[in-house]
C-alpha cells in the first residue's frame, strides 16, 4: 500500500452552527485517513467568538501561525448577536478578515 505525504489541515470550528458543521467535516477526514490510507494531520483550535470568550481575542497569534503553516484551513461560521456590541477589532469576524488578508484569499 502506498502512503501519501502527510498533509496538515487546521480545523477552526468557530461559533454556533460552524462547530456542528466542522465536527462532521472532521469525521469525513478521519474516514479518509482510516479507509483510504490518506495521512491528514488534523489540528483543531479556537477562532471567532469561541476564541474571544477564552482569550479576549478573535484569533490568537498561535492560531494564526498554525493557519500559515497548514496546507488547508477549514473555517466554520463565526460571530453572532452575543458579540454585536464589541469594538470592531475584537469582533469574531476580525479573525476571518485577518485570515483572508494574510493568506491572500
Amino acid at each position: 500500500m502506498i502512503k501519501v505525504k502527510k498533509r496538515k489541515i487546521l480545523l477552526l470550528p468557530g461559533d454556533g452552527i460552524g462547530q456542528e458543521v466542522v465536527a462532521e467535516v472532521k469525521k469525513i477526514i478521519q474516514w479518509f485517513n482510516s479507509k483510504k490510507s490518506l495521512d491528514f494531520d488534523i489540528d483543531e483550535d479556537l477562532v471567532g467568538g469561541a476564541a474571544y470568550d477564552k482569550h479576549k481575542n478573535p484569533i490568537t497569534d498561535e492560531v494564526f501561525y498554525k493557519a500559515l503553516e497548514s496546507e488547508a484551513v477549514i473555517l466554520g461560521a463565526v460571530g453572532g448577536p452575543k458579540y454585536d456590541n464589541l469594538e470592531f477589532s475584537k469582533r469574531p469576524e476580525r479573525a476571518l478578515l485577518k485570515l483572508r488578508k494574510e493568506l491572500k484569499l
